[in-house]
């Protein structure tokens, strides 16, 4: 887990959105996966060579916080992990629940929860740290990872945990595919899709959450969410009759068999994300990271 350029990218869409990293929390130490002179270039490209000329004035120490304080203005940042191996700030496993206590208006979290059994009290963890008008960022694995952690997530999980109902605002998901750094995919929430979101990708892919905390939500260990099709099946008045049943030769089985496989291959190929689709939207990441702007713009 760790802080690479496309959590830096991630975290200046965040700041032009509004922001704030004066106190923040990162689930798990995060160390600083870029070097210097690409950090330096980062800001040039965006107008700040300020920060690009004062790069060689910070005390680096192979995490994050000094980055944090020198470009988004924090003055406050504190870690939470479940060992003191990389001395966090705070001893906690984020399976068990937090106590109420500090809260902070950005939470990071890039690359710790997949890791994490109790999904629902992890995620309950994270707005519980997040003071209400803070931003929550999560950097998480989407495709292709699988063995990397217990989970591989999707999108529609993030657009019901902030959910407007919910107490959230502004939720932006984006798949993002190693094999192409430079563009980002944004997702449709699959409630106002009306349908399913299913994404292949033929690399790894992660999937970069963005959205405000605006209000307090009853906790997912209490209350946990439900897939948005299914829920709008349920509201739907009568009983679903049993599909009818016939028997079949062994050449229609056969035929039938044979036509399934060739339509998933199809249907595979479809949802590639990076096939124009209705439900995603490209978008390059220059545009969405044009300019970074000073702390507290």
């Amino acid at each position: 887990m760790g802080l690479n350029v496309t959590c830096l990218e991630l975290m200046t869409l965040a700041r032009a959105s509004g922001a704030d990293f004066s106190r923040v929390a990162t689930i798990g130490r995060q160390g600083l996966h870029i070097a210097h002179d690409q950090l330096a270039r980062f800001f040039a490209a965006r107008g700040r060579a300020d920060l690009a000329e004062r790069m060689s004035s910070v005390e680096w120490d192979g995490y994050c916080e000094p980055l944090l304080k020198f470009a988004f203005g924090a003055r406050e940042v504190v870690s939470i992990d479940a060992s003191s191996y990389e001395r966090a700030s705070i001893v906690h496993d984020m399976n068990k629940p937090l106590a109420d206590g500090e809260q902070f208006t950005a939470v990071l979290d890039f690359g710790t929860l997949e890791h994490v059994l109790n999904v629902a009290t992890s995620f309950d963890n994270v707005a519980k740290l997040c003071a209400r008008g803070g931003f929550i960022l999560h950097v998480l694995p989407g495709n292709n990872f699988s063995g990397h952690g217990f989970y591989q997530f999707s999108p529609e999980l993030f657009f019901q945990i902030y959910a407007e109902a919910r107490g959230y605002a502004g939720t932006r998901v984006f798949a993002a595919p190693s094999g192409r750094p430079d563009m980002w995919y944004e997702v449709r929430s699959p409630k106002e899709v009306g349908a399913r979101v299913d994404i292949t990708s033929r690399d790894q892919l992660h999937l970069l959450v963005l959205t405000q905390k605006v209000g307090e939500a009853r906790p997912l260990a209490e209350e946990p969410v439900q897939q948005s099709d299914y829920s709008a099946l349920w509201e739907k008045e009568g009983e679903r009759k049993a599909p009818a049943q016939r028997r079949q030769g062994a050449l229609e089985a056969f035929i039938k068999a044979a036509s399934t496989q060739l339509r998933h291959r199809r249907k595979v190929s479809r949802r590639d994300i990076e096939r124009p689709r209705a439900d995603i939207t490209p978008r390059r990441v220059a545009e969405l990271t044009a300019r970074f702007e000073a702390a507290g713009a």
